[in-house]
């Protein structure tokens, strides 16, 4: 069984996207496949394979959605130590070769938006920052190469919402 780690907010934006898909499927898409059976013969009814194609698409969303849910683990503030990187952290790092400076936040797979500077846990950036405290540089095996990255601060995660 795979663990997956959420923040609060991501457990629950989960839990809210599930509950949406299923209300999807008793409601628009049970009406689409009514409104198609009733165009005749369903061997050759077009809408009729076409919502019968969508519903099964769903289907399979929804049941990946729902396995993440029963196996998810909720990362809470008070249960991660303050020094080092974790999920449920913004860290700032700098580029050891150039000295380019980033900030990153840590959290649940959806919860990333790279627009906003929020990365997975399990990425490979991430991964390899894990159980490192502030001043340690590290080496991190990305999927263009390993480049280097010293840790310049660790805060817990705000959201700004």
């Amino acid at each position: 069984m795979q663990v997956y780690y959420f923040t609060e907010k991501g457990y629950e934006k989960l839990r809210k996207e599930i509950d949406a898909l299923e209300k999807y499927l008793k409601n628009e898409i049970a009406s689409e496949i009514g409104k198609a059976r009733e165009h005749g013969d369903l061997r050759e009814n077009a809408e009729y394979e076409a919502a019968k194609n969508k519903q099964a698409n769903t289907m399979v969303k929804l049941g990946s959605l729902q396995e993440r849910f029963q196996n998810a683990r909720v990362i809470r503030k008070e249960d991660l130590p303050a020094d080092i990187v974790t999920l449920g952290k913004t860290i700032d790092i700098e580029k050891v070769a150039n000295g380019d400076k980033v900030t990153y936040s840590i959290l649940g797979d959806g919860e990333t938006d790279i627009d906003k500077g929020i990365i997975s846990y399990q990425s490979p950036l991430a991964k390899g920052l894990m159980k490192h405290k502030e001043g340690d540089v590290v080496t991190v095996q990305l999927p263009r190469g390993s480049e280097q990255f010293k840790i310049l601060k660790i805060a817990f995660y705000e959201d700004e919402n």
